[in-house]
């Protein structure tokens, strides 16, 4: 109890520095008054509604300021006030914020946001398979995954899921229309088959919609049965998945680039998890908390007083990493909230080069660099499947925790995270005007070569009791600068292929690298960019298109010599099957499969084939692949 107050000490401290970026007048900004977000403040001055989160100061009561919040306006609904640890939601406008910017019991106000959920050649770029063998298995930890569920019944997590839990809102608002997810109906639920990923209102047309949590847990820790690639990165930790989404049927699934009804989730939800795996991380061992998800704006440098900072710094005092995801917007500086965080271990994502993912954020904010392209996991329905993005990439890190925590059993979290650090392979990339290095993960350099002292027990998988409310624990620290927090921008959670269906030629495909040009949005183009670089042996080692610039100029050049007509129709090839036309397999002539063509062309562009040969490629490609 000494040290949650002592932390709130260190909050207060931290404040001070921006408290003028309050909602006030200046006499009022070097008063206790609450922390009001800056770009809640703006929207509730034009007249609007706004969901917000309002923490409470310790000790005062969630019912009292619930009470307050509703008779300034009536317009003010309180959507939650129960089962949450010192924070209640409500929809705020002028007359409540004005109330509460007053309130000695209010600490906080800041929106409510809503995020988006951002391995066999993987694991052997990072050493786990032979450390695996070595006997480094993750054996005794917990990894906590924060996403959209599990397939519980799934053969890659047999015998391995150690508890569960479901956090979930619903909001009548018409810009959200959000209904709750968790099997029981209630806005939270602990035990068997609260985090199940094919309840009801995860499935849509047959589909089921949360199954990016299944891909990320399988990542972190699955086991091989079956059909499965192989062994996630920490085969034998425990699992702990813990379901943080709603189920969107308004506006907001377009505004976030996809369809209703959708899935994402709210931050409120997110920090009520958070508290959770505070509860249960000693019991569990838990050594990592997974959350790939992510959104907003692009962060430079840190963002100190974010909403979820008190909670994962609580849990980085007692060992916990939160290993967040990087974010999909292709960024070279800076990423999306909460990556931002600096108690967070932030992850971008490499391709099997060592480069970085064109579609990963990037920058002196990343901790760690992972494989996040073309990752092939878990998916619901006993399934495998491939998907790529940042969110495949924080999870390889999550693994790589359960591994050491065997391993160095007493050393604390950060030090863990500080040995992936130094032992890591350097990646060198430009980011903005600078050249920034960041480590991918190396385990094989990590680890020692065998196990010296026995493992930790490990944790035993028990059906937790049902329950519909959360357990309580002290309200952590409060959030210091909010200023800064803002309203999401569309994230792709995962890149993957496309559906296409017929083949694009290099100058179509240089049309669709022009901005408003063409059919498909960046962040599809700048995915399949990856999906190219990750699989071709000459972009980017002999020529670089990592990004819609360089892509053009490769699919339209300005020179006709071989190379340059080589290069073109191979990217136009190697995108042609990112977009889905072709598979490997595909036989484009004759018995020839878009594979051994492709193979071919290449094999004569990196041996420094004659002219004649570059020029016959490139027409075979033009003629049978991308026509």
């Amino acid at each position: 109890m000494r040290l949650r107050s002592l932390l709130a000490s260190t909050s207060v401290l931290a404040i001070t520095a921006t408290v003028t970026l309050a909602v006030g007048s200046p006499a009022q900004a070097i008063t206790d008054d609450p922390v009001v977000a800056r770009s809640l403040a703006a929207e509730v001055q034009r007249g609007e509604k706004v969901r917000a989160i309002i923490e409470i100061e310790r000790g005062q009561s969630l019912a009292g300021v619930a009470r307050t919040a509703e008779a300034a306006s009536s317009e003010t609904r309180v959507i939650s006030k129960v089962e949450s640890d010192g924070f209640l939601v409500a929809t705020v406008d002028k007359p409540t914020l004005a109330e509460l910017t007053t309130d000695d019991r209010v600490k906080a106000v800041y929106k409510d946001e809503v995020s988006k959920p951002t391995l066999d050649v993987s694991t052997k770029l990072i050493g786990s398979d032979r450390a695996n063998q070595a006997g480094w298995t993750g054996k005794g930890s917990t990894i906590a995954i924060l996403d959209t569920g599990i397939d519980r019944d799934h053969p890659f997590f047999a015998g391995r899921i150690v508890g569960e839990a479901c956090f979930s809102s619903s909001d009548p608002d018409p810009y959200y229309q959000a209904v709750l997810v968790c099997p029981n109906g209630q806005p939270s639920q602990i035990g068997t088959g609260a985090a199940d990923a094919e309840t009801a209102q995860c499935v849509v047309n047959g589909a089921v919609k949360c199954y990016h949590g299944t891909h990320v847990a399988g990542i972190a820790a699955g086991k091989k049965a079956g059909t499965a690639p192989s062994d996630g990165v920490a085969p034998e930790a425990g699992i702990l998945p813990i379901q943080v989404s709603s189920r969107f049927n308004g506006p907001i699934c377009e505004a976030q680039n996809t369809s209703a009804p959708c899935i994402l989730s709210f931050t409120s939800d997110q920090k009520r998890a958070l508290q959770y795996v505070d509860e249960v991380h000693a019991g569990l061992n838990v050594v990592a908390v997974n959350m790939s998800i992510g959104g907003g704006l692009k962060y430079k440098v840190h963002c100190a007083g974010a909403p979820l900072e008190s909670e994962i710094l609580w849990l980085k005092n007692f060992g916990v990493a939160t290993v967040i995801s990087s974010g999909n917007n292709g960024h070279e500086d800076g990423v999306v909230r909460p990556g931002c965080i600096a108690a967070a271990v932030t992850v971008g994502a490499t391709d099997d080069h060592d480069s970085p993912a064109p579609f990963g954020n990037r920058g002196p904010l990343i901790d760690l660099f992972a494989p996040g392209v073309a990752i092939n996991s878990a998916l619901p329905g006993n399934t495998f499947g491939v998907l790529g993005g940042t969110s495949m990439a924080a999870p390889h890190v999550a693994g790589a925790l359960a591994l050491l925590r065997q391993a160095y059993p007493h050393l604390p979290g950060e030090k863990l995270v500080e040995k992936l650090q130094t032992t890591g392979k350097s990646i060198a990339y430009r980011s903005g005007d600078t050249t920034v290095t960041t480590k991918r993960i190396d385990l094989l350099a990590a680890l020692p070569p065998m196990p010296t002292a026995s493992p930790t027990p490990a944790v035993t998988p028990t059906a937790t009791p049902a329950a519909t409310a959360t357990p309580k624990r002290s309200q952590t620290a409060g959030p210091a600068d909010l200023s800064t927090v803002a309203d999401p921008v569309p994230v792709p959670d995962t890149c993957k292929r496309g559906k296409g269906t017929e083949p694009l030629n290099a100058r179509r495909w240089a049309t669709e690298m022009l901005r408003g040009k063409g059919t498909l949005d960046d962040r599809t183009l700048v995915c399949y960019l990856s999906l190219a670089q990750n699989g071709s042996k000459v972009f980017p080692e002999v020529t670089d298109a990592g990004s819609l610039g360089k892509a053009y100029k490769v699919l339209a050049p300005k020179s006709k010599t071989a190379k340059a007509l080589l290069d073109r129709e191979l990217l136009a090839a190697w995108l042609n099957y990112a977009h889905g036309v072709h598979n490997g397999s595909t036989k484009v002539h004759g018995s020839t499969t878009l594979t051994k063509a492709v193979g071919i062309a290449e094999r004569h562009r990196t041996a420094n084939g004659t002219s004649a040969q570059l020029k016959k490629a490139a027409g075979y490609l033009y003629k049978h692949v991308n026509k």
